[in-house]
C-alpha cells in the first residue's frame, strides 16, 4: 500500500495551492515529539514547497537527543534557504516587560519572584503573572508553578487524563478519571475554568505541554507505571488503537500484555506504507513475544524488511519459518525463497521452497512467485513457465492481489529470454479485447520486461520495427493499451539509439493516448521518458516540469514502485547543480523510504543518486547508493545498466581524486555504451573523459 506516498503528494499539492498569491506560513510546535513518520513527512513537505511561497517554521526544545530528529535538522539546516534561529530564555527585562503587560498592577516583589520561578521561559512567565493577578503573589514551587491554581479535587482526575496524552475527547476523559458523569464533567469544567486545558476541534486538550508535563513530572515512577496500565485498560475498553493502549503497557513494564496490540498496529502501519514504524514496534515487542503472536511479529518483521530492500529480509524470515507453523510457516518459507533468490541466494531458496506445495490457500500467489523466481535465476525457463501459466489461470479467475502483477513481469522476462517477448505481447492483445482492465494490468506488468528488452543486446532499429507491427495489430484489435504501449516502446528505442525528433512524436502521442485512456502508469512513464528526451536536449527546465508532472501520477499507479525510482531518478539528472541534484535525492528518499522495492528498477534511481552524492561531495552517501546500483545491476547482466553503473563509479573516482581509475572506467562505459547502440550516453562518458585529461589552469600556468 502507498498510502503514506499519497498522504506526502496531498499534503504538498494543498501547501502548493495555498501558497498561491500571496503565500502561506506553516507553523509547527514541539517537533521534539514527532513520530519518524511525521519528521519524513515534514522532510518532504520542507523539499516540495523549496520554489513555492512556503515558510514552514518548526520548533523543538534544545537537549532532543533523538537520532531521527538530528538528522531532520542537519538535512535541512544543510540547505539554501534554511535558516536556523536559536531562541534563548528571555533575559530579566525582557521577562519583566511580560509580565507588566499581562498583569500591570502586580508589585515589584511578584514580578522579581516570577522571574525567578520562570527561568526566561515566556510561557511560564505568562501564566504566573496571571496567577498571580488573581492572588497578588505566584503560587510556590510545591504547588506546581503552571498548575498550581488547580483545585487539588481536580488535580488528581486531570494527572490521570495527562498520562494518555495532550489531547482527548469528553469519553475518554471520563474514562480515564475513572468518576460518574457527572463528577468528571464538573472536573473537565474546573480544568476549562482554570485555563489548563481548552477546547478543540475533535474535544478537549492541555493548552500547552508544558501543563501536561508538570502534572505527569513529579509522579513517583511506581505511580506512574499504575496510571500507565489504568490509562491502557481504560482506553482498551473504549476501543482505541492498538498502539495506543500497547504504548501506555509497554510505559507501565507490562511489555509481554503489550505484544497483541504491538503486533496488531505494525500492521496497521505496514498497511499504509509506513515500514519503518512497523519495524520499530516489532523491536519492542522482541524478545517478549509468545505463541501467535511471535510468529506474527516475525513473519511481518521480514516482510517489512523485504519491502525495504533490506538484506536483513533473509535472516528475518528463517527466524519466522524457525518458530512458525502451519500457514504462517508457509509465508514465510516463501518469503524466504523469493528474497534469498532475490539476494543470490539459490540455495536458500531451493530449501525454502522444497516440498512446499500449493494448497488452495491464501499464500499459494506468493509461493509461485517464488518457483518461478528461483527456476528463472536457475535457468530453467521451462519450469518458470509453467508457473507463470499457473498464474495466468489465478488471474483470469478474478483474484485481487498485487503479487499477480509481479508473476505476469515474470512471465514477460521468461518470454524475453526465449526470444518471443513480441510473440507473447500478441498473444495478450486477445486479452485486452475483451477486459481493458486486463489489458492496463498485462502491458503495466510488462514495463520492467520492455526496460529490459532496451537496455539489452537487440538492436534499435529492430525493436522499433517490432514495436511499430506490434502496434499495428493492436489497432486491428481495437486494444488502445496495447497501442499506447507500442508507440512509447518505439519511443524509447528511439530515445535511447539517439532520434530524438521521433522519440518526441512517439512519446507525446504515447503521452496522450494513456491520458485519454485513463492508464495514469503509462502516462507517467511516457512523461519521464519524454523528460529525458528534454534533457539530451539540454532543457533542463522543461524536463524537471514533465518529472513534476509524472510523480503524481506514478505515485497513485498500482505499478508505483516500478515507475518512481526512474521518475526521481530524472529529477536528479535535470537538476541545475550537483548540490540541486542531491536535494532531489534526499527528496527522493523521504518519499521513498517505506515504500515497495523493485530490485530491477532500483539502478534507474541508484545510479543518478549515486552520480549526485559523489559530485557534490557527500561521498558516503555516493558509496551507499552506488552500493545499491551494483545489486541491481547484477541482475541486469549484459545490459547498458552495466556502463551506467561504471560511469557512476568513475564519478566516484573523481570525488576521490583517483583520476586513473576514472579514465579507465569511462573508457569501459563508453564501450558498452557504443555496443549496445546507446550514441547520447557514449558521447556523455567520451566527453567527461576528455574533461578529465584536460590539464588544470595551475598546472598550465607552471
Amino acid at each position: 500500500d502507498r498510502g503514506h506516498q499519497r498522504l506526502f503528494v496531498a499534503a504538498g499539492a494543498l501547501l502548493g495551492v495555498a501558497a498561491a498569491g500571496s503565500g502561506v506560513a506553516l507553523f509547527v510546535d514541539d517537533v521534539h515529539e514527532a513520530d519518524d513518520g511525521s519528521l519524513r513527512l515534514l522532510h518532504y513537505l520542507a523539499r516540495a514547497t523549496r520554489h513555492e511561497q512556503v515558510a514552514l517554521v518548526v520548533a523543538h526544545r534544545d537537549g532532543a537527543e533523538r537520532e531521527p530528529l538530528a538528522e531532520f535538522e542537519t538535512s535541512l539546516t544543510r540547505r539554501e534557504g534554511t535558516v536556523r534561529v536559536p531562541v534563548p530564555p528571555l533575559a530579566r527585562s525582557a521577562t519583566e516587560a511580560l509580565v507588566r503587560a499581562v498583569a500591570p498592577g502586580l508589585a515589584d516583589g511578584a514580578v522579581e519572584r516570577i522571574w525567578r520561578l520562570s527561568a526566561g521561559l515566556p510561557f511560564a512567565a505568562a501564566e504566573l503573572a496571571r496567577a498571580a493577578a488573581g492572588s497578588g503573589s505566584p503560587p510556590p514551587p510545591a504547588d506546581g508553578l503552571l498548575t498550581g491554581r488547580l483545585p487539588a479535587s481536580t488535580r488528581e482526575p486531570l494527572t490521570r487524563v495527562a498520562v494518555a496524552g495532550l489531547a482527548f475527547d469528553i469519553d475518554e476523559f471520563v474514562a480515564l478519571t475513572g468518576l460518574p458523569d457527572q463528577q468528571a464533567y464538573a472536573q473537565l469544567q474546573s480544568a476549562l475554568s482554570a485555563r489548563v486545558i481548552e477546547r478543540a476541534e475533535t474535544g478537549y486538550r492541555f493548552r500547552h505541554a508544558l501543563l501536561r508535563e508538570e502534572l505527569v513530572a513529579g509522579l513517583p515512577p511506581e505511580r506512574l507505571a499504575g496510571l500507565h496500565r489504568d490509562a491502557a485498560q481504560r482506553l482498551g475498553d473504549l476501543g482505541a488503537s492498538p498502539a495506543r493502549v500497547g504504548h501506555h503497557l509497554v510505559a507501565a513494564g507490562a511489555v509481554r500484555e503489550a505484544v497483541p496490540h504491538l503486533v496488531a498496529a505494525a500492521k496497521t502501519e505496514a498497511a499504509v506504507g509506513a515500514y519503518r514504524d512497523a519495524l520499530v514496534l516489532l523491536d519492542a515487542a522482541r524478545g517478549h513475544a509468545t505463541g501467535r503472536a511471535r510468529v506474527e511479529a516475525a513473519v511481518l518483521r521480514g516482510e517489512l524488511l523485504d519491502s525495504l530492500g533490506d538484506p536483513g529480509a533473509v535472516e528475518a524470515y528463517r527466524d519466522a519459518v524457525r518458530v512458525g507453523s502451519g500457514e504462517l510457516r508457509r509465508r514465510a518459507r516463501a518469503g524466504l525463497a523469493r528474497a534469498a533468490t532475490l539476494s543470490g541466494d539459490l540455495a536458500t531458496g531451493a530449501d525454502a521452497l522444497a516440498g512446499l506445495d500449493l494448497n488452495g490457500g491464501p499464500n499459494d500467489v506468493a509461493i509461485l512467485l517464488a518457483r518461478g523466481n528461483l527456476a528463472y535465476f536457475q535457468g530453467d525457463l521451462d519450469a518458470a513457465w509453467r508457473v507463470t501459466e499457473r498464474a495466468r489461470e489465478l488471474m483470469a479467475a478474478g483474484e485481487e492481489n498485487d503479487r499477480l502483477l509481479d508473476l505476469v513481469s515474470l512471465q514477460g522476462l521468461v518470454a524475453h529470454s526465449r526470444g518471443e517477448w513480441f510473440e507473447r505481447l500478441g498473444l495478450e492483445l486477445r486479452y485486452g479485447q475483451h477486459s481493458p482492465q486486463v489489458a492496463t494490468a498485462v502491458f503495466d506488468s510488462h514495463l520492467c520486461v520492455a526496460e529490459y528488452l532496451l537496455y539489452g543486446p537487440m538492436p534499435y532499429p529492430r525493436v522499433i520495427e517490432l514495436a511499430g507491427v506490434l502496434r499495428d495489430t493492436a489497432r486491428r484489435s481495437g486494444v488502445l493499451r496495447a497501442v499506447a504501449f507500442a508507440s512509447a516502446l518505439l519511443g524509447e528505442a528511439a530515445l535511447l539509439s539517439g532520434d530524438l525528433a521521433l522519440a518526441e512524436a512517439e512519446l507525446a502521442e504515447a503521452a496522450d493516448l494513456h491520458q485519454d485512456i485513463g492508464a495514469r502508469s503509462g502516462e507517467a512513464h511516457c512523461l519521464q521518458r519524454l523528460a529525458e528526451v528534454h534533457l539530451a536536449r539540454g532543457d533542463r527546465a522543461l524536463a524537471r516540469e514533465l518529472c513534476e508532472r509524472a510523480l503524481p501520477l506514478a505515485r497513485w499507479s498500482a505499478i508505483a514502485r516500478h515507475l518512481l525510482q526512474r521518475v526521481y531518478g530524472t529529477l536528479i539528472a535535470a537538476a541545475d547543480t550537483p548540490e540541486a541534484a542531491r536535494d532531489v535525492v534526499v527528496r527522493a528518499e523521504a518519499t521513498l523510504s517505506d515504500s515497495e522495492f523493485c530490485p530491477f528498477c532500483a539502478v534507474m534511481l541508484a545510479v543518478p543518486a549515486a552520480t549526485a552524492c559523489a559530485d557534490a561531495g557527500d561521498l558516503p552517501a555516493a558509496r551507499r547508493h552506488l552500493a545499491i546500483a551494483e545489486r541491481s545491476a547484477q541482475l541486469w547482466d549484459g545490459t547498458a545498466w552495466q556502463a551506467a553503473v561504471c560511469e557512476a563509479r568513475a564519478h566516484l573516482a573523481v570525488a576521490e581524486n583517483d583520476q586513473n581509475t576514472a579514465t579507465r572506467l569511462l573508457e569501459q562505459a563508453h564501450r558498452i555504451f557504443t555496443a549496445i547502440g546507446q550514441p547520447l550516453d557514449a558521447q556523455r562518458c567520451r566527453l567527461f573523459q576528455e574533461g578529465l585529461s584536460q590539464p588544470t589552469t595551475s598546472a598550465t600556468n607552471a
